[in-house]
């Protein structure tokens, strides 16, 4: 369903809550059955919004719709048994009462670190205050001018606290507008926010002044919050409220000092209320009192709990980082590098969300290094096709350079953003083991050919180091006596042999390559420079995997004036035969 069905869903929807509040205004006999349908094709559009767009986190839409459940069932039951001046049922009453814990659920949910909202500690401390602030109102200034009028004392207490808690969730829904001031989705959460306030006060006023008439305007603001909240989950907006954050939340004071004992005082201020009215003539605040008592404690305790997550979260990075950092240090080569990255990476990754992790030590011109220059959360397939392949099964990747390498972590992105930091400094230690590493074999085959070029020095024999790429590192100053030539930098051994020669040099090599890794023998005829041929004798070690030598050695020796000597003698031996002596007697008697 592309944009032209997104605007038919919502204008059904629209439609049909147009046709509920037509007849909860034209027919106010039937107004249980408009507000249950009106109650019910709210909750619907959330579920179907949950449905469609399916977002990353659906456990605060699901309250929400379980909240406008709760908030029909008491409409319901209110117009069903209670007449406009009568008060209000126990099961309209209960149901009131039961919503607004689990829409404290809702916003616990909504308010938790997203890609608008990164933190909810200052906005959870202004709720504590805020909420102590206006049960301090209402006891000292508003609660005894209300006295008289259609409620008693208890009414207009249990009115208050439904007036706190619609406070609280304008509050919260504000500050959502606020961090996502262009997500049309937390805009009609305020508004739907704003119609509970002026309902409820609506409806305060209307039981004031002798009975609530249906079909005034407590029951358009009511109206007002079932269509917005429900529209709220049915644009394309919806799921980015509860999206993972796009960057790490930034690291704030833990909760202390002057911090703890404001909280502290909130939490206190109700209950101290509640024993002073017990002791100076009776309590007649009782509900509102309570429901701020448990809005403050809800508080604290999501506060402390916030703040005991992160430490908990920093400890375990920490003691993470430590010990990769330990293992790092004394690794020797990359796959010791490699292992100890994906052992911290493991427990740097929160909870026990399914993860793929890929160290790449071979970098190529499909991802440039221009683009690695720092850590970042991305796609999987943005990534070369060969790992993201491998990690299809995720969506996101926290791609991380290395030193001669990549990291790739798969993960969920809630999990990888929060991750991201700890990670980096992980592959910025890899980096460093990495160039350590580097570093000291390059060290180690400088020595080593320090010590070749020390020992062959005034030898006979001519010896060569050949890299990986079968360039030559290193040769010995007898290659010019015996070849007649000096190797240019970066020359292959093919390259500096003559053209008709590199055949039988390839052959050996081949042969060194595949068949004996100790040794192979071999004798090439060389041509130097001058045109003379000189006929070598080869020995072909591979030590690539030397810690010392981290090459391919090419022992060659001038074996030219040996065979010569060889060839001579055997000419002489065979000369001294019977039949050579015959065959120059014949000769001499016919010349």
């Amino acid at each position: 369903m592309g944009e032209h069905g997104e605007r038919r869903l919502l204008a059904g929807y629209a439609a049909l809550m147009a046709a509920l509040a037509t007849l909860l205004f034209a027919r106010p006999g039937l107004n249980s059955v408009a507000w249950a349908g009106i109650g019910l094709a709210s909750a619907g559009a959330i579920v179907a919004g949950i449905a469609r767009y399916r977002p990353r986190r659906a456990s605060p839409w699901w309250a929400l719709s379980a909240a406008l459940v709760a908030m029909m069932l008491g409409d319901f039951a209110y117009g069903l048994v209670a007449p406009s001046d009568a008060d209000p049922p126990a099961l309209a009453q209960l149901s009131y009462l039961a919503m607004f814990p689990i829409m404290a659920i809702a916003l616990i949910g909504l308010t938790r670190e997203t890609a608008f909202l990164d933190d909810r500690s200052r906005l959870l401390d202004l709720l504590a205050l805020g909420t102590a602030g206006l049960l301090a109102g209402w006891v000292f200034l508003a609660s005894p001018r209300m006295a008289g009028g259609g409620m008693t004392a208890a009414d207009w207490s249990v009115q208050a606290a439904f007036t706190l808690g619609d406070v609280i969730l304008l509050v919260v829904t504000t500050r959502l507008v606020t961090a996502a001031p262009r997500n049309a989705s937390a805009v009609l959460l305020a508004v739907g926010a704003a119609g509970m306030l002026a309902g409820d006060a609506a409806y305060s006023i209307g039981q004031a002044n002798g009975g609530l008439e249906p079909g005034g305007p407590a029951d358009v603001a009511y109206v007002v919050l079932y269509a917005a909240w429900g529209a709220a989950a049915l644009l394309p907006s919806m799921p980015r409220l509860t999206a993972p954050p796009r960057r790490p939340a930034a690291v704030r004071e833990p909760v202390h000092g002057l911090g703890m004992a404001l909280l502290l005082v909130c939490v206190a201020f109700a209950p101290l209320l509640l024993l002073v009215q017990a002791l100076t003539g009776g309590v007649h605040d009782g509900p509102v009192i309570a429901i701020a008592s448990g809005i403050t404690l809800a508080l604290l305790v999501v506060r402390l709990s916030d703040a005991i997550g992160k430490h908990a979260s920093a400890l375990r990075r920490e003691r993470a980082l430590r010990q990769a950092g330990t293992v790092l240090v004394g690794a020797a080569d990359a796959g010791q590098v490699a292992e100890a990255v994906r052992d911290a990476v493991r427990t740097l990754l929160p909870g026990v969300a399914p993860h793929d992790i890929v160290v790449d030590f071979s970098l190529t011109d499909l991802m440039p290094l221009g683009e690695l220059s720092a850590p970042r959360v991305q796609p999987v397939a943005d990534i070369p096709p060969l790992w993201a392949d491998r990690l299809a099964g995720h969506d996101d990747v926290l791609v991380c350079p290395l030193d001669a390498g990549v990291l790739y972590v798969a993960a969920g992105r809630r999990e990888l953003v929060t991750a991201l930091d700890a990670v980096s400094v992980v592959a910025g230690q890899a980096a460093l083991a990495l160039a350590r590493i580097g570093l000291t074999e390059a060290a180690s085959r400088r020595d080593s050919d320090e010590y070749l070029r020390a020992v062959t020095e005034h030898a006979g024999d001519v010896v060569l180091v050949l890299d990986d790429d079968q360039r030559i590192r290193y040769t010995s100053p007898t290659v010019a006596e015996v070849l007649g030539i000096w190797p240019t930098p970066f020359a292959t051994l093919r390259e500096i042999v003559a053209p008709e020669d590199r055949d039988q040099v390839r052959r050996t090599v081949e042969r060194a390559l595949a068949e004996d890794r100790d040794g192979t023998r071999d004798t090439w005829s060389l041509r130097r420079p001058d045109g003379t041929r000189v006929l070598v004798e080869v020995i072909f070690r591979d030590l690539r995997d030397d810690r010392l030598v981290r090459g391919m050695v090419v022992t060659l020796r001038d074996v030219t004036e040996q065979r010569r000597a060889e060839h001579e003698v055997l000419r002489r031996a065979f000369n001294d035969t019977p039949a050579a002596q015959n065959r120059d007697s014949s000769s001499r008697k016919f010349h």
